[in-house]
């Protein structure tokens, strides 16, 4: 997938999240909403991709990074 349209379906996907009804709830609930990620090497411009897209959609995204430092933690949750 290329950066534009990665762009393209994280905007889609946010702004999906984001649409309410007439009645100021959202068309999606928030239980049934999912975490949006990107995976991929170092250096392929993930984190400056989410910088444009929370910009252009004037939100406030959240930056996790999960690193694996053992064999153990490819198994389950990261082990520290």
């Amino acid at each position: 997938m290329n950066i534009k349209r990665a762009k393209e379906e994280i905007k889609d996907s946010i702004e999906s999240y984001l649409l309410k009804d007439d009645y100021g709830n959202y068309v999606i609930p928030v239980e049934s909403q999912r975490p949006l990620l990107l995976i991929g090497p170092p250096g392929i411009g993930k984190t400056a991709i989410m910088k444009q897209i929370a910009a252009e959609c004037e939100i406030g995204l959240v930056a996790y990074t999960i690193t694996h430092h053992t064999r153990q933690s490819a198994i389950g949750l990261p082990f520290y």
